[in-house]
């Protein structure tokens, strides 16, 4: 497929862009509640024109989240044209510790499937009508799509940026809160294309929620034999 091409050398070139991001960040005062303002300051009015690549960055907007006034689940949009493919990357400014080997949170499992796949229901509790020209044009590699990570470190120690598609990791989705989690700073490979991508989250979402439902047979068994013990507990004060 084309697009795994294509968004290595996106993927390269914004690496580039967001290591000047952070040198340029480096040397300020950084929160977790002030870093996407200060990355979409240095963005907003940043392009690059270079043959056939044009990127250009704005802050978070996309027509799926309009029911929901706006709010995305990502920090800034970066978008343009690769050989004249237009692509569109969601990013996710993180700022946390470089060199935890725990999972973090990046965002729920269907916040990326309804960005990849265009679908406009907050949930996936009802009927699907899926956009069959949009999925067929990202399979085909004729438009792109990609979410990618920014993380500035906490402590002040460096920064990684990565799409999603080359981590190298299986992906885990937390079955307690449908979180999609990653570590801060995974190992990376060439990007696969976005079919191999959508059914990697999907499988690892089914994985999450069947041992969601195995747990929560587990609990309400359990629940059910405690009820059972206070119940004949009761009986017993009762009959003295």
């Amino acid at each position: 497929m084309g697009d795994s091409n294509d968004l290595k050398v996106l993927a390269h070139r914004l690496r580039e862009i967001f290591q000047d991001v952070y040198n340029e960040l480096k040397s300020r005062v950084l929160t977790d509640r002030t870093l996407d303002r200060e990355v979409l300051d240095i963005l907003r009015d940043f392009e690059v024109s270079d043959g056939e690549l044009e990127i250009k960055f704005s802050e978070p907007k996309d027509s799926i989240y309009r029911a929901e006034s706006g709010r995305t689940p990502y920090d800034l949009l970066c978008f343009g044209s690769i050989n004249g493919k237009e692509f569109r990357i969601f990013i996710n400014n993180k700022f946390g510790n470089l060199f935890s080997n725990a999972r973090n949170d990046i965002t729920t499992y269907n916040n990326l499937l309804r960005l990849y796949l265009g679908i406009s229901r907050q949930r996936l509790t009802s009927k699907i009508t899926i956009d069959g020209d949009l999925i067929y044009r990202r399979v085909s590699g004729e438009e792109i799509v990609s979410y990618a990570v920014f993380v500035v470190d906490n402590k002040n120690r460096g920064a990684r940026f990565f799409l999603l598609e080359e981590i190298k990791d299986g992906f885990y989705v937390n079955p307690r809160n449908t979180m999609f989690q990653i570590k801060y700073n995974p190992k990376i490979g060439d990007p696969v294309d976005y079919y191999t991508f959508c059914t990697s989250l999907i499988d690892a979402v089914l994985q999450s929620l069947e041992k969601a439902i195995n747990t929560i047979r587990t609990e309400v068994i359990v629940l059910g034999k405690i009820k059972e013990e206070l119940t004949n507990i009761k009986r017993k004060v009762e009959n003295g």
